[in-house]
This record gives C-alpha cells, structure tokens and sequence, in this order.
C-alpha cells in the first residue's frame, strides 16, 4: 500500500505544488526525511533548495545517498538548471530542527511530514513542531502532512495481516481516552514474519485546534484511498481491504499572512 496509495499521493501533491510554481524559485523542508524519498521528489519537482533533516543517523546517509546520486545524475544528463539545485541534510530531531544551519525563519515554501507526527511522543511535542514549522515557513508557504487515519487507529485487524494489540489491561483503545497514547501494531507478513511498530493517533478536534494556534489555515483535507476497482483479483486479501477502509489521512495547511 505504500507503492500503490502513499507513494503516488503524496508524490504527486509535490509535483503538483512545483507545477504551479511555474518556474519561480522556491525552498522546500522536509522533516522526518527517512532515506530521502521525498527530498528527492523536491528537487524532481523544482525546488532551488531542501532542507532535509531525521533524528535518525542511518536514514540520513541513506537520504544523503539518495540525494547525491541524484543530482549528480542531473549534472551528467546535462538537466541541471542555471543554478543548480541544492539540499542539505542533517541529523536533527523535530524539536531542534530551528537550530538547523539554513533553517531561517520565513524562507520556506513549503513543508512536507510524512508519516512523522505519529512517532512523537506527547501533544505538546506535536504543536511545538507546528509551531516551529510556521516560523520556517514564508506568510502563504503550505505545509503538507500525511499520517494514520484516526478510525485506522480504532481498528482491531485488517484483513488478517496488520495486528492492532490491545492495551495492558486487555480492554481496547478509546478515541478520546487514549489519544496520543502508544499503540503498538504488527504488520504479519504471507511467511508468517511478523514486525512491529509504535505509532500515535491524535483525535481531529486536536489537529484543528493545534494548526489553529501555530497559526495555519486549514486549505485541505484528504483520505486518500486505491480505487478499488482497479484493484487486480489475485492482489493480496490486505490490498483489498485498504481500498475499502481509511488508511491515512493528508492535510494541506497554509501558513497565515501577517
């Protein structure tokens, strides 16, 4: 579902936002970069410059990796611009990522969180985030984010293949009770391989609220989804059941002008 919802989506949010530059220069933040996916399809998409950062030391050499390759590829294909486009990327946390050489206030375009709120660990590190991600960004400048949908998180299984554990106590997670409040999930794989992960839920009452106070306008508001008629018959039974049910959420939130 990554390669055929998350990755397309989001993908073509970035170059759609670089289409309608329509040649102007832009600056783009990429916060949580993992690997560098996203800061390449940036500069695939126009932007002069990225600033990429993740609290992790291996994803950063990877997304520095990915980065290299690519521009160096541009300047041999004989693509590169005038002036060549430019990324820098650090090992930085969400909550530091202000104290980041090149992080001046005022001076992005646009800003991408991908599947990166639903790692943190309190409310209040997600609207310090916010906030922070608002003073980066120019008056107009967008902030695009893309997590877990909050009925994904209420969910007991899906198709057999993503298992929703229950709390300690056995009983089962509450919408309001439990917002914020660590979850773990096994994703099962067709070996019987199992991996698990620990993500949040925020409820949509706190998302509103906390653009709201770090002082974003909400533009958009997305539940991306595969159409499930163009899902193939032999596709595995979990490709199916997330064409039926929410998965993730996006929102498209445009910083206020001053």
């Amino acid at each position: 579902m990554k390669d055929e919802l998350e990755i397309p989506f989001c993908g073509a949010y970035v170059r759609t936002f670089g289409e309608k530059r329509e040649g102007a220069p832009w600056k783009a933040l990429d916060v949580g970069c993992g690997t560098g996916r996203y800061t390449v399809k940036l500069l695939q998409a126009g932007a002069n410059y990225v600033l990429a950062f993740d609290p992790s030391t291996d994803m950063v050499t990877g997304a520095q990796k990915a980065t290299n390759e690519y521009l160096v590829s541009q300047s041999r294909s004989g693509n590169e611009k005038l002036e060549a486009p430019t990324a820098d990327i650090h090992v930085c946390s969400a909550a530091d990522m202000t104290s980041i050489p090149g992080a001046q206030e005022g001076s992005f375009d646009l800003a991408i969180c991908i599947y990166v709120f639903c790692n943190f660990i309190s409310k209040e590190e997600v609207k310090q985030a916010l906030m922070d991600i608002s003073k980066l960004l120019k008056p107009g400048g967008k902030l695009f984010f893309y997590e877990p949908h909050v009925l994904e998180y209420m969910n007991k299984t899906a198709a057999g293949h993503v298992q929703y554990e229950p709390k300690d106590d056995g009983t089962d997670y509450k919408y309001f009770d439990d917002e914020g409040t660590p979850r773990r999930v096994q994703l099962v794989f067709n070996t019987g391989r199992k991996i698990e992960i620990i993500n949040r839920c925020y409820t949509l009452s706190f998302w509103v609220t906390a653009l709201l106070e770090a002082g974003f306008q909400i533009t958009q508001f997305f539940e991306p989804h595969v159409d499930s008629k163009k899902i193939p018959a032999d596709a595995p039974s979990l490709a199916r059941y997330y064409s039926e049910h929410p998965s993730a959420m996006a929102w498209e939130c445009t910083k206020a002008s001053q």
